[in-house]
């Protein structure tokens, strides 16, 4: 029971995270650097308290998966605000389920005989229709897609394939540490949000005190983000991330 409710927290606060976002405002780009950094500094408290030794393997899986969450993040806050989150919510979703399930499942070998196979197959099913019938319901209040958002679901595909790394990767190094492996996530998050930055922002200004108030989001990220690596470690990977879904429906429900 312990072990299904602290895979319940990330839930929680990724199921809020997108409600305060959309009231302390902000571009792609700025509330993903403040996420960023809010995770950044909750990290390096972590990191300052436990003092967790952290070698090589542990450094650089971490560093990759952090980079990846940044690149599939952007484009989830992307389509935030151009296609609302109602509709961002099923398609990242969806393919961060068969994705990071097939991994889970398959790679890292964690549908262990038939009986998981099944149980598997059926907590992907629920949440999928879940999350069709919670679209369905609202789709009277949606306006009809152009073409000029084409783009923007097509950058919310490619760019979704960065969770696949931002779970995986920790899965790769052999007896993990969610202490350990926090900080050097946190640091790739971080660069690569500077980068997307620097090669989406150049002509736009920062403003910098929304930065700040998405720094605050941030930190309730950084927790979220240590706990989902304890989850892994204690749940696997296909059961922390499918606990870990919950939270569109409280999205949802919220949007």
């Amino acid at each position: 029971m312990m072990t299904i409710l602290i895979g319940l927290i990330p839930a929680i606060i990724w199921g809020i995270m997108p409600t305060i976002l959309y009231y302390v405002k902000g571009s792609a780009i700025e509330q993903l650097l403040g996420t960023t950094f809010g995770t950044l500094i909750v990290s390096i408290l972590v990191f300052i308290y436990f003092k967790p030794q952290i070698n090589l393997t542990t450094g650089m899986f971490s560093l990759v998966s952090g980079i990846g969450w940044s690149i599939g993040q952007y484009g989830q806050y992307w389509a935030y605000q151009r296609i609302g989150v109602s509709r961002t919510f099923p398609i990242s979703a969806g393919l961060q389920i068969i994705g990071n399930t097939l991994i889970g499942g398959l790679v890292f070998g964690e549908w262990q005989g038939s009986e998981q196979f099944v149980f598997g197959v059926i907590g992907i099913t629920t949440i999928v229709v879940g999350l069709i019938i919670g679209n369905m319901t609202r789709s009277n209040k949606l306006e009809t897609d152009g073409s000029s958002h084409k783009i923007d679901y097509l950058i919310l595909i490619l760019t979704t394939v960065g969770y696949w790394s931002y779970s995986a990767f920790p899965k790769l190094i052999q007896n993990g540490n969610a202490v350990a492996e926090l900080l050097p996530q946190a640091v790739g998050m971080t660069l690569m949000a500077s980068v997307l930055a620097v090669m989406f922002n150049r002509n736009t200004n920062l403003h910098f005190n929304r930065v700040r108030l998405n720094t605050l989001v941030g930190t309730l990220f950084g927790v979220a983000a240590g706990t989902y690596l304890w989850s892994m470690s204690l749940n696997g990977l296909v059961n922390a991330f499918l606990l870990s879904q919950i939270c569109h429906y409280t999205g949802n429900c919220l949007a």
